[in-house]
């Protein structure tokens, strides 16, 4: 029989290692610690003055935001002021520089807040500095797959401009600006290494790895659907044209109009991948590569990124003449000819476009009767296409 005294200093002694056990597992929070505990935790280096360097890069970026600010309030002014762009396509290309608005705001809090200032930030602050970044590319990123969505919809029915009404346009924009502020604001309300800092991410000492791997691949996966679906349409309009310049006797010029819109929406989407690619593919690297040095090529790439939303202006104005007039016509403060609505001139355009399109599409396997609608001069005339059963 077992001595029942030694059973009493049993209990006695593992009940207090059961509850240092327990009290050992709760993780710790670091809510209080200064950013500078942050970054030496992670190996980033973070300045304590200004150097000649420091000050010409804040410079430019400062100069290059209030470009980015600028350029793109003209953009969604020329939008607004001229009717000939009051179209589904053309809402989103607002958008999409409001966006890039937003981004130039983004980066020009960061600029202040970089350097030595970034050890003045607290974490809450911190991290809002970077949630206006992740919420200024959510946004331009949910644009950009709105626009591609659109214009695949607008081809494959043959016409030039969607017929969606401007209650779903808002709401397609209100939902985009949602999913962006949500997306940015999620490392400040819980996925980030404050209480997980074995965790933390060498560029974004704040940022949990598994943050940053969710936030890279979501954008990555998202650009090559948008890929897909611009290959698929220029697959589909390729066949048409060939179809089209063998069949059908309208303008090439009308014919055109369609490919040149399409073109100047890939060039914005190129520019967007060619700039903000090898920013998320380093920080796929910094939590998958532990030797490669990502931080001596981070400023290089955050600096391609800020430079992406002052081209979308410059892409508009060499691709579209339309557009290019308008900034002049604001610019010089002229009062555009289309400010109070499009002229009979673009209606017909318009209409002879969507008549050439449909006709080039089916004359060579079906009968075709094309009968133009009456009404108001705002909007182009439809068609309507009967079609022989086989």
């Amino acid at each position: 029989m077992a001595d029942p005294s030694v059973e009493v200093p049993f209990s006695i002694v593992t009940q207090p290692q059961v509850i240092e056990s327990t009290a050992m597992s709760e993780p710790q929070c670091y809510y209080n610690e200064t950013i500078a505990f942050f970054y030496n935790r992670s190996g980033k280096y973070l300045a304590t003055e200004w150097n000649t360097v420091s000050k010409l890069v804040m410079g430019l970026g400062i100069t290059v935001c209030i470009f980015i600010m600028l350029a793109n309030l003209l953009v969604m002014v020329a939008i607004y002021v001229n009717r000939r762009f009051h179209f589904p396509i053309y809402y989103l290309m607002a958008n999409l520089a409001a966006a890039d608005f937003f981004a130039g705001l983004a980066y020009f809090y960061l600029m202040f807040n970089t350097g030595p200032n970034t050890r003045r930030l607290t974490v809450s602050t911190w991290l809002l500095r970077q949630g206006l970044i992740d919420t200024s590319l959510t946004a331009s990123v949910a644009n950009l797959l709105a626009i591609a969505i659109e214009r695949h919809i607008t081809v494959f029915r043959m016409q030039l401009h969607t017929r969606m009404s401007n209650r779903r346009v808002v709401v397609v924009i209100v939902v985009i600006w949602t999913m962006a502020i949500v997306m940015g604001a999620i490392p400040s309300v819980g996925w980030n290494c404050i209480c997980d800092i074995t965790h933390c991410s060498n560029m974004a000492p704040l940022y949990s790895d598994s943050y940053l791997v969710f936030w890279a691949i979501f954008n990555l996966v998202t650009f090559v659907v948008m890929v897909v679906l611009y290959a698929h349409i220029f697959g589909y309009v390729r066949q048409r044209t060939m179809r089209m310049s063998r069949h059908s006797s309208g303008p090439r010029r009308n014919r055109d109009t369609m490919m040149s819109l399409l073109k100047t929406v890939v060039i914005v989407l190129g520019a967007f991948i060619i700039c903000w690619t090898p920013g998320l593919v380093l920080l796929l690297l910094d939590v998958c590569c532990p030797q490669c040095n990502v931080l001596a090529y981070e400023k290089f790439f955050l600096l391609l990124a800020e430079f992406n939303s002052a081209m979308n202006p410059i892409i508009y104005s060499y691709r579209d003449k339309e557009m290019s007039a308008t900034f002049k016509q604001i610019l010089c403060c002229q009062r555009s000819e289309n400010a109070n609505g499009p002229t009979e001139g673009s209606d017909r355009s318009a209409s002879s476009l969507n008549h050439t399109i449909l006709a080039g599409v089916h004359s060579n396997d079906h009968s075709v009767v094309l009968k133009g609608t009456e009404g108001s001069k705002r909007e182009p005339h439809t068609a309507k296409v009967a079609m022989d059963e086989q």
